[in-house]
């Protein structure tokens, strides 16, 4: 055979596919394959519009050709798969970021799409809808590749079940049998699941790449006009200082505005208002604060050591200076790359990580504070997506105490290096003396070390901070529902030695305001900390309600170091099988068990009567038979199928010689009653059930068996159950109804 008559023979049709059920099938899971692509946004309503339409088209033709096909179709749909992959290689050449596979996946799925729609004019046989079938997946596959929420998951639902209904379909076309096996699509649906949940649990936990080139989008966005040059987001993300009974009813509490209102009350939802993906949990910051006038954290509008804000230009990416509070001789961390994706309209700020080195960031130019605060000369809107490279310095308890220990300034070439002390007075600021502040951060603090000038840090700094953070967590009742502020009042020192009730930024700034007085550079920091985190689609849900305030303190050789008294943030992403243990565990602890098992036990009597009820004999003739059946297999004398009642009854009378004439005489009864039409009297049916129960419950005997197998009256032992109870129903059958 020539090669060529090989391929012919090869791609020589079938035969004609004649389910119907099959080809539904196989359409309705490219349809859905087509229009999850379109959900993520890797086919524009154009394109998926004109694959339904050719898909559904091609499979209508198809199947009113399967016995014919036109001889010229897989010529012109070879052209158009050719024509298809040469317009994705130009395309990806041209379009496409060298090491980012997210540029390649909107053009892989219009490439799917149109192979699928183009095959769908040949599509006569069972292998050419199998073909149609399986290539679902890719599109399913494409679609997976962008999702970052569980909205895909309806999506791959539905094509779960066009999945199975087309293998079921096609196993009935090549069985040619009808009907669904239920129990065996039961039994692979259960194991299934089972591996699914194996496989999750033992997953490990996600890390993130570090070899692409990150892309970003920012739809719905604006050029950024303010003044302050932020922008207002939705009532979730305000941007500038409102009070408490403004439009947002939060007030500065985000403090994505020049100042932070200790005094504002806040309430927040739990509306999901970004995703992230991060190489490890952390805390990201939107902006920081180093000036206290009382009751509002404000950024210095005055430049320091004449700074300005720097507006970053040339495009994506964006490459963020080092300033002198930021040192440039920290030591060496881990590369910690960050992705947010927007899902509500927020502030143009970019959270990050802290020491940020890189920002890929749809905008045309990003302004950049001495302190590290980086916003975008464009408006974030849903949608936007953006990505942020930072060196993680994050320090061991260990590791800061050594930074700060006495003499270490003092080694040539050190790493180490103090701030100068222009930054040393940024960050000492307070508005007055308070004693008592003073007095109470230096008793909380009693017997940890000495405090040291500010040219230096403490030797016990981080000790210091963490006795402070106890006593918070011992002495602070946590609330949001804070009471107001006096006029003129000093908000720390009120809430120290007044209320004690607040929530983080109350907290935070008590502890920023008592480290201060102790010497200890500090300042307030807002921003979010991760919120739930999601096994599916390895991202952090990230809440209204995860907004937050803490404290950074300055270590030399570390930088700012996050310290939080409210909240905890993990070291490093969770195994998706331990957050699915989590999740199980915390919900099974929120079931009322009591109410459940009561609920199950009252089904399970009204099951249990229901069945009893419907395997209770028809008539009192059924139920004497069903009760001599019972009560003979109870001394070991089944009942026969060929046995009519009373010669039934006759055998049983050796055995049972004591009732053996009641019996006779029920037995008679019924053979009169349903051979001979003559209707017992109530009493006397009375009578026989009475006879029957009480034989029913006759005491078991064991009798020994005759190698042949039949007992002393040379009947077989042992016959199955159902015998007797077959026949117990079978014999009076004639006296239905009575």
């Amino acid at each position: 055979m020539t090669p060529w008559e090989r391929f012919v023979e090869v791609n020589r049709p079938g035969p004609p596919e004649r389910s119907i059920s099959f080809r539904v099938a196989s359409v309705m899971a490219v349809l859905v394959g087509i229009g999850a692509c379109w959900s993520e946004g890797e086919l524009s309503p154009a394109v998926s519009l004109f694959a339904v339409t050719a898909t559904v088209v091609g499979n209508i033709v198809s199947y009113r050709r399967r016995s014919h096909p036109w001889p010229g179709v897989k010529p012109v749909l070879a052209l158009c798969a050719v024509g298809g992959f040469v317009w994705f290689i130009l395309t990806v050449t041209h379009t496409a970021t060298p090491g980012d596979i997210s540029t390649v996946e909107s053009p892989l799925a219009v490439l799917f799409a149109w192979v699928l729609s183009t095959h769908a004019f040949d599509v006569p046989s069972r292998r050419d809808v199998t073909y149609s079938l399986a290539g679902s997946t890719a599109l399913i596959a494409v679609a997976a590749a962008q999702s970052v929420d569980l909205a895909l998951g309806a999506w791959v639902l539905a094509w779960v079940c066009c999945g199975v209904w087309g293998l079921v379909a096609m196993w009935q076309s090549l069985s040619e049998t009808a009907g669904v096996p239920w129990r065996s699509l039961l039994e692979a649906g259960a194991l299934v699941a089972v591996v699914a949940v194996l496989l999750v649990a033992v997953l490990p936990a996600p890390k993130v790449s570090t070899t692409l080139a990150f892309t970003s989008a920012s739809p719905n966005s604006s050029p950024v006009t303010s003044s302050n040059n932020l922008t207002d987001g939705s009532g979730a993300l305000p941007a500038h200082a409102a009070t408490a009974s403004g439009r947002t009813g939060v007030g500065g509490f985000l403090g994505f505005a020049k100042s932070l209102d200790t005094a504002n009350r806040v309430s927040l939802g739990n509306q999901v208002i970004m995703r992230v993906r991060a190489s490890r949990p952390n805390y990201w910051v939107g902006q920081t604060f180093d000036e206290w006038n009382g009751q509002d954290w404000v950024q210095s509008t005055n430049p320091v050591n004449g700074r300005h804000v720097e507006k970053i230009s040339g495009g994506s990416p964006f490459t963020i200076p080092t300033y002198p509070d930021q040192v440039a001789e920290l030591a060496t961390g881990t590369e910690d790359i960050q992705t947010f994706y927007l899902t509500d309209d927020g502030p143009n700020l970019v959270f990050h990580a802290d020491n940020v080195q890189r920002v890929y960031l749809q905008s045309r130019a990003v302004y950049v504070t001495p302190d590290g605060t980086i916003a975008s000369t464009s408006s974030m809107g849903s949608g936007a997506i953006y990505t942020v490279v930072s060196n993680d310095t994050v320090a061991s308890a260990a590791q800061l105490r050594a930074a700060t220990e006495v003499g270490v300034y003092g080694i040539p070439g050190s790493r180490a290096a103090p701030l100068s002390e222009a930054e040393q007075n940024r960050y000492l600021q307070l508005p007055h003396a308070d004693p008592r502040v003073t007095a109470l951060a230096a008793a909380v603090t009693a017997g940890i070390g000495t405090t040291g000038d500010a040219a230096t840090t403490d030797p016990r700094t981080y000790d210091k901070v963490q006795a402070i953070d106890r006593w918070m967590a011992a002495h602070i009742r946590y609330t949001t529902d804070i009471p107001p502020l006096p006029a003129g009042a000093d908000a720390v020192d009120s809430f120290l030695f007044g209320t004690r009730r607040g929530y983080c930024e109350q907290i935070s700034t008590a502890t920023v305001v008592m480290l201060r007085s102790l010497g200890i550079p500090a300042r307030e920091a807002v921003g979010y900390v991760p919120g739930p985190y999601n096994p599916i689609t390895d991202l952090y849900d990230i809440q209204a309600k995860d907004a937050h305030a803490w404290v950074q303190v300055w270590f030399p050789g570390y930088g700012w170091q996050n310290f939080d008294p409210t909240a905890t943030v993990p070291l490093a992403n969770p195994a998706p099988g331990s957050v699915l243990a989590r999740s199980l565990s915390r919900d099974l602890a929120r079931v009322p068990w009591l109410p459940l098992a009561l609920g199950v036990a009252v089904v399970a009597v009204v099951v249990w009567l229901r069945r009893r009820r419907l395997r209770r004999p028809a008539t009192w003739a059924h139920q004497v038979a069903a009760d001599l059946a019972t009560g003979g297999a109870r001394i070991g004398m089944p009942r026969r199928s060929d046995e009519t009642l009373t010669d039934y009854t006759r055998r049983l009378v050796p055995a049972v010689p004591d009732q053996g004439r009641d019996l006779l005489v029920v037995a008679g009864l019924v053979e009169r009653a349903t051979y001979g039409g003559v209707e017992p009297s109530a009493a006397e049916i009375a009578a026989a059930l009475t006879v029957t129960r009480h034989f029913r419950s006759v005491a078991k005997r064991r009798g020994r068996r005759r190698p042949d197998g039949r007992d002393g009256s040379g009947d077989l032992q042992g016959q199955p159950r159902a015998w007797a109870s077959a026949s117990s129903n079978e014999a009076p059958a004639a006296s239905s109804g009575r």
